[in-house]
């Protein structure tokens, strides 16, 4: 009898020693694995910096931050995982601003609300798109470029890396602020524009800083304005587009950003935002975004939900301007 009540009673403890400790793991966060889901494919720019991210963060968090790439259907099928995932901070989206605030608007039906469905725990950063012309070329600066069209219609032609892309929308801005009649060529992709632009098959093209920074370094390709509001540090030497007096591109400086599901507790968010932040403000990590094109922020979630809130209006007044284009 004895034996049997101690082996009750040891029981006992245990389970009250598991049952306190899962309690005290529920009430602890992280207590396991967090996932990045990145709507993007392996290898590209968001992939990349999503996976350096991770990597600091997990560090940073005692817990591994995994990446799982969902690409298709225009960045929103990885999205709308997020916004449908359990609000509980372990599934979280690590994007580009493109599903954020121009998708919603060129979709009939996208397949979530992001005011209603996500949340922003931080915008890490900034990178301008950059207007490129071939190397070789006489063009330095947007005047230029726009008498070289006048006079070469039949060559007035510019790249994108697709239809309906942020590059695309940018070069429709340019013909009806400048009167240029110029041709759009959309390409699968960044890197397949920028070599047709060093062939010499196009007059310009618009791209990031991060992926034609190999071309520019060499000479084979010159950038001759940036977006934002104020010239990219990674190309000092580079006027806004604003300099050169063309207005409104301010909104085509795209932005990284990390959301959670609009429910997730707000100590949670608090957390993940403040944590990532300081991560994106040490001296290691920033040099690397900056190596990346990114001119790194590292926003509290409720500056970040802001800015979030501001670009969706400035982008659905840009797209309404350009309603005739196809976007795919």
């Amino acid at each position: 009898m004895r034996r049997t009540l101690l082996k009750a009673a040891i029981a006992g403890v245990a389970l009250g020693l598991a049952m306190a400790a899962t309690a005290q793991d529920a009430g602890r966060y992280p207590s396991r694995p967090i996932r990045f889901i990145v709507p993007a494919a392996p290898g590209g720019p968001s992939d990349v910096v999503a996976r350096l991210v991770a990597e600091k963060l997990g560090a940073a968090l005692g817990q591994t931050v995994l990446v799982e790439n969902r690409p298709g259907a225009s960045l929103t099928l990885g999205t709308a995982a997020v916004a449908q995932a359990a609000p509980d901070g372990y599934t979280l989206l690590f994007t580009t601003s493109t599903p954020i605030v121009m998708v919603p608007f060129t979709m009939k039906k996208p397949p979530y609300d992001v005011q209603r469905d996500l949340t922003t725990v931080s915008h890490l950063g900034t990178t301008p798109l950059v207007l490129y012309v071939n190397g070789g070329s006489a063009i330095h600066n947007i005047r230029q470029l726009t008498e070289a069209a006048r006079a070469r219609p039949d060559a007035a032609n510019y790249g994108s890396y697709g239809n309906g892309s942020s590059a695309h929308v940018l070069g429709e801005m340019l013909i009806r602020q400048t009167g240029v009649k110029m041709v759009h060529v959309p390409y699968k992709g960044v890197a397949p524009e920028l070599q047709a632009l060093v062939a010499g098959e196009i007059m310009l093209a618009v791209a990031d800083i991060g992926t034609a920074a190999p071309l520019a370094k060499a000479g084979r390709i010159r950038p001759i304005a940036v977006t934002g509001t104020q010239r990219s540090p990674n190309l000092p030497d580079t006027p806004t587009f604003a300099e050169q007096g063309i207005t409104g591109m301010e909104p085509f400086s795209p932005w990284w950003g990390l959301f959670a599901p609009q429910k997730t507790p707000a100590a949670v968010v608090d957390q993940l935002s403040a944590e990532v932040a300081r991560l994106v403000r040490s001296a290691d990590l920033r040099d690397r975004l900056l190596g990346f094109g990114l001119d790194p922020s590292g926003t509290s979630a409720a500056q970040g939900n802001e800015i979030t809130r501001q670009d969706m209006a400035k982008w659905q007044a840009i797209l309404r301007e350009v309603s005739y284009i196809n976007f795919e």
